[in-house]
């Protein structure tokens, strides 16, 4: 297994902790403290670009440790995915190295069980951007293969594939609304994002997909996306 490489994902830290991030901002302190009702618990990434991918990851796995049901679908369906990039014109050899690295962890998922291991795959940053780059891929055959409804999502008539080519596949390009919904469609991971911007109003958030129940919760605040934990 990979050596550690910290700070790609953190410990988990009270959600009051982060308010020391923006001491001076009003408006963060209260949404901030707004957001405190509902979940308690925050998980930083790094920002580099990659840390909707990365916490997409993480918190879904996290979420389904022990449930040998959930971990057996899910795996089923990563082994689909496949299709998804071979049907938008990926060749194998293109994803097959990334895509081991990411059913590699979904099997020590499935062994192990234990949270800590998980962080330390996460935190290593040869097998977290391999986790990264296949996430990638498919986001990017996804948009690819329903081009007729992610057209509408593109700024200035763009191509879909000209808009892969760039903000897509590419690491470290951060992501956007169209790829968020082509990868919680694609894997599919019901997603809930909590939007603390600078407006003077109540926190808004958003549903992937908008009916969803969601499993996995993101805080997004400046092109950057953190883990959040329910209150239970």
């Amino acid at each position: 297994m990979c050596d550690c490489a910290p700070h790609l994902i953190s410990e988990k830290v009270d959600i009051l902790s982060i308010l020391n991030d923006n001491a001076e901002d009003g408006i963060y302190q209260r949404k901030i403290r707004e957001l405190s009702h509902r979940y308690t618990f925050v998980r930083r990434t790094r920002g580099d670009g990659n840390c909707f991918y990365r916490a997409l990851a993480f918190s879904y796995l996290e979420s389904i440790l022990g449930n040998h049901r959930q971990i057996s679908r899910f795996k089923d369906i990563v082994l689909q995915s496949k299709y998804e990039l071979t049907s938008a014109g990926f060749e194998d050899h293109e994803f097959r190295n990334v895509f081991n690295h990411f059913f590699s962890v979904i099997e020590l998922v499935e062994t192990d069980g234990s949270i800590s291991d998980l962080l330390r795959v996460f935190n290593d940053e040869n097998c977290s951007d391999s986790i990264v780059q296949y996430l990638r891929l498919l986001t990017a055959a996804f948009l690819k293969n329903h081009t007729e409804f992610f057209q509408q999502f593109m700024e200035d008539g763009i191509d879909i594939k000209d808009f892969c080519a760039q903000e897509v596949q590419p690491m470290a390009m951060e992501c956007d609304h169209p790829q968020i919904v082509a990868l919680t469609q694609a894997l599919p991971i019901p997603l809930q994002v909590e939007y603390v911007d600078d407006a003077d109003t109540a926190v808004n958030h958003h549903r992937f997909p908008e009916d969803a129940s969601p499993q996995v919760y993101m805080l997004f605040r400046r092109q950057h996306y953190n883990i959040l934990y329910c209150a239970s």
